[in-house]
């Protein structure tokens, strides 16, 4: 009996040892900032930043019942939101797994298609609408007045809502040396052309996904015709960069930063195509793959 109870009181002080460490492995839940509420009713006050400015609106909605209606002039005049109570985005240190999530809308859109003539012969390279702005800005602005810069790339929306997902990952915040902790008071958010752009959504989420590439296909194709080059490639939230080598002989070199590259060979033999995708804010190990082009005269 003494050594059952010797080995039931191990029992628990193990269990106290482990599971503080299992709860703090497990991955930090999403925390909603904004979604779809009326900003009025949630503390938020709208306003410029510049010649900008933001109003809340109900034309176009991604979650709830309201959006937040960005007016921008460039990457230095556009919508300002303050928060009436400040919003921890982190504290006790910045954890290089979490990003700040925005559904955005933006009115001015194009349809781009990278391999134009061929919309029926290549199913794989396919046309797809993205905003005309090529970039986003935000201004995080905390409750002692410290201020974070954070400049994102945009790609295509997605087809399903129309609406494009853009993540700015905390790690940003490090460019204030020795930080531990942001209470946001103030956000602006500017684009790097004039036009509208709707906020339906913002919040705190958790990316721990690595980069995956699909393996590129070897080919045989003819010299003077131009080939198409799809880099299928996901990350989870984390935004991209794409670098193309189409002749390995002479060097990796970046050919091509498209996610759909086009390359036309000159001269017949076998060349190794290599692709390397990389996260555009470098917290992710990059992933490169290649293949062989058979060339013929």
């Amino acid at each position: 009996m003494r050594f059952l109870h010797f080995m039931l009181i191990l029992g628990m002080l193990a269990a106290c040892l482990i599971a503080p460490w299992t709860a703090s492995a497990a991955p930090a839940k999403d925390v909603s900032i904004y979604k779809g509420e009326d900003p009025s009713e949630n503390g938020m006050m709208l306003g410029g930043w510049g010649s900008g400015n933001a109003i809340k609106a109900k034309e176009l909605i991604l979650e709830g019942s309201w959006s937040i209606k960005i007016t921008t002039q460039g990457l230095y005049s556009g919508g300002k939101i303050e928060f009436g109570q400040p919003v921890t985005l982190f504290s006790g240190g910045i954890d290089d797994t979490r990003y700040i999530q925005f559904g955005l809308f933006f009115n001015e859109t194009q349809m781009v298609n990278p391999a134009p003539g061929f919309e029926y012969a290549m199913s794989d390279v396919e046309p797809y609408r993205k905003p005309k702005a090529n970039k986003v800005r935000f201004l995080f602005v905390s409750e002692t007045g410290q201020a974070v810069e954070a400049v994102e790339p945009v790609g295509a929306v997605d087809p399903d809502d129309n609406w494009l997902r853009v993540a700015v990952p905390l790690a940003k915040f490090k460019s204030i040396p020795g930080i531990t902790e942001f209470r946001m008071k103030q956000l602006m958010i500017f684009t790097d052309t004039p036009g509208t752009v709707y906020l339906g959504l913002m919040k705190l989420v958790t990316d721990t996904e690595p980069i995956k590439v699909d393996p590129l296909d070897s080919r045989t194709t003819s010299i003077m015709y131009t080939e198409y080059f799809v880099a299928n490639a996901t990350a989870g939230v984390s935004n991209l960069k794409y670098a193309w080598d189409f002749d390995a002989s002479n060097g990796i070199l970046a050919d091509s930063t498209e996610k759909v590259a086009k390359y036309t060979y000159k001269t017949g033999g076998d060349y190794t195509v290599t692709l390397t995708v990389s996260d555009a804010n470098g917290l992710k190990d990059p992933v490169t793959v290649s293949t062989i082009i058979s060339v013929t005269d």
